[in-house]
């Protein structure tokens, strides 16, 4: 009678070691490899979208009309000089801008760059779009979208990752 008693205990103990206890989280199984890139896909779409509200709470603050380029970027031509013919791809131009961000954060300040527009790796690929477009003399708000600032990994200096950035600019010559 005792090794029988033993024998349903044993049972009853392997019984409760299949049962979870209540509240015990759930072990999640690994993601697959599909899993995890419509997760990345989700997750980056919502930072694509919470930066778009970003640049459109900004660009209704202003009292400017923007202009989309169609690559995310907005450009507001404040002064227009259109005795110069449009600046050319290779041509070097001398720019000043204050970049600051989106909710006012002041990145550079008075900064005077020499550019060779589209051949310049020093220069984001915003502030190249935005120089191919415009005339010596003009001034520009630019608002640059991260994808096309410093995107990612940021400036590894000065600017977080992920940072739309606006360019307050004057082609100098």
């Amino acid at each position: 009678m005792k090794s029988y008693w033993s024998i349903v205990s044993l049972w009853v103990l392997a019984l409760m070691s299949c049962v979870r206890p209540v509240g015990e989280p759930e072990q999640a199984a690994p993601l697959t490899a599909h899993e995890m890139r419509e997760r990345m896909i989700e997750q980056n779409r919502a930072v694509l979208e919470a930066e778009r509200a970003d640049i459109q709470a900004f660009i209704d603050s202003l009292t400017v009309g923007f202009e989309a380029t169609g690559t995310g970027m907005f450009v507001a031509r404040l002064e227009k000089h259109q005795t110069a013919g449009l600046i050319d791809t290779a041509q070097r131009v001398v720019v000043r801008s204050r970049i600051t961000g989106l909710h006012g954060e002041v990145y550079a300040d008075q900064l005077d760059q020499s550019i060779s527009v589209l051949r310049d790796n020093d220069a984001i690929w915003g502030l190249q779009e935005a120089l191919i477009q415009s005339h010596v003399g003009d001034s520009l708000i630019c608002i640059i979208p991260a994808h096309l600032a410093h995107g990612l990994a940021g400036d590894l200096a000065d600017i977080p990752p992920l940072t739309t950035l606006v360019y307050y600019l004057r082609i100098l010559q």
